[in-house]
């Protein structure tokens, strides 16, 4: 049944990435936009990550898609008819539910399958006949249509048929692609790097993928001598130096007659009365980051100074250990012997023991005018009925005058320490 449903001219996978690669590669797929080919590379890419290790056969809802991938549930049915139109995906099962499944009488009985979803399997374009050079003496087995120059939409097909100088081949004097992911990458401001500089811009954009890197290194070159990056270039294609959007009146780049032109007229409004390129994106963030980083030193600079006016000279700050003198232990000096406490520790704890005894002594002496207070109250003859007030305020003075006196006997009487 899997081999069956393989469509015409298709092939099953070999495995989850070489599917992912064909449709990402697909002549349709290059010429989306690329809010179009994001989307569709993510649909890919949750049904790859669906599919059976062993058969290739993927079977996640539409609705888990939408949900996985952030999308719209006619968005991804969309892109799932794009995939199975082009034989990407060949119809193993159609999703059926009890009503509608054979034999159920439209859902009457119940065959204890529940809603089935549908079954894909993957399928990736099967190699042509046409496409496999011939192996000969002058040509090698090493050399395929995947190593040589993009094609580009301008430049005419270059002549295969023989090289031009006697002594060497074609084949020793073209250069291969310049990957923009190669480990040693070339030093800014030359040729190859300028040209691993066009690979990401043309990898990046879809738009850009029908030319080949030379000619994107041709068409930006001014800009990638005045130290712009590949995103300050598709940054300024599809945005005005005041930070506005272009606006776009195709749906699709076929519609556009002439791309280097287009891409031309984009760049042309970054370039100032003299024709050099303003600054970019990146340069215009590093400017204000720099401008920041000078305002802080500034303001550091003339804090320091007025700390430093008001402790009498400048603060040095101790020199910052390292981790192996922070977590050393700290040396035992010989020699010196384990002495008790100092003369201004024992001091400090005489006065915090002092402390209480004061208050228990103060609560003594308040107890006895207290009771003296009383005695002579007794002793005293009653005086005439008074008001309430007045009987409470001559009592609180005569217990201040009290405590005064026994206070100043009890600081005559202390010794002297």
């Amino acid at each position: 049944m899997v081999l069956g449903a393989v469509p015409e001219g298709m092939r099953p996978a070999g495995s989850q990435q070489e599917f992912v690669r064909a449709v990402k590669e697909h002549p349709d797929a290059l010429a989306l936009r690329c809010h179009g080919y994001r989307n569709l590379m993510q649909v890919a890419t949750a049904l790859s990550n669906w599919a059976d290790w062993t058969t290739l056969t993927t079977r996640p809802t539409e609705q888990r898609i939408a949900e996985e991938a952030d999308l719209a549930l006619s968005t991804v049915k969309r892109w799932v008819r794009w995939l199975r139109e082009r034989g990407f995906l060949g119809t193993v099962e159609e999703g059926t539910t009890v009503r509608y499944r054979k034999g159920t009488r439209m859902g009457l009985d119940d065959d204890g399958l529940g809603n089935r979803a549908a079954v894909w399997v993957l399928c990736v374009p099967s190699p042509q006949v046409d496409d496999v050079a011939p192996v000969t003496d002058k040509t090698s087995s090493r050399t395929d249509r995947t190593t040589t120059e993009p094609p580009s939409v301008t430049l005419p097909e270059r002549v295969t048929e023989g090289p031009t100088h006697a002594r060497e081949t074609r084949s020793s004097r073209r250069k291969t692609r310049i990957s923009p992911t190669s480990a040693r990458p070339a030093s800014p401001g030359t040729k190859r790097h300028a040209l691993q500089t066009a690979e990401q811009i043309r990898d990046t954009s879809t738009t850009l993928r029908r030319l080949s890197p030379w000619y994107i290194r041709h068409l930006t070159r001014v800009f990638l001598v005045a130290g712009w990056t590949a995103d300050d270039v598709l940054h300024a294609l599809d945005h005005k130096p005041d930070g506005t959007a272009w606006t776009y009146t195709w749906q699709h780049v076929d519609d556009l007659r002439h791309i280097p032109g287009w891409v031309k007229h984009r760049l042309a409004a970054w370039l100032d009365v003299d024709g050099r390129p303003v600054a970019s994106k990146s340069q215009r963030l590093d400017a204000a980051a720099a401008k920041v980083r000078s305002e802080q030193e500034a303001w550091r600079a003339q804090r320091e100074s007025l700390n430093a006016a008001r402790v009498g000279g400048p603060l040095e700050l101790a020199p910052r250990l390292t981790r192996a003198e922070a977590l050393a232990p700290q040396p035992v000096v010989a020699g010196v012997a384990a002495a008790g406490p100092s003369a201004a520790y024992r001091a400090a704890r005489a006065v915090l023991a002092r402390r209480p005894r004061e208050v228990e002594r103060w609560a003594l002496v308040d107890a006895a005018a207290q009771d003296t207070i009383e005695a002579q109250r007794v002793l005293v003859e009653a005086p005439a009925p008074k008001p309430v007030v007045e009987d409470e305020e001559l009592r609180r003075r005569q217990v201040v005058l009290a405590r005064a006196r026994m206070r100043a006997r009890s600081e005559r009487e202390r010794p002297a320490l």
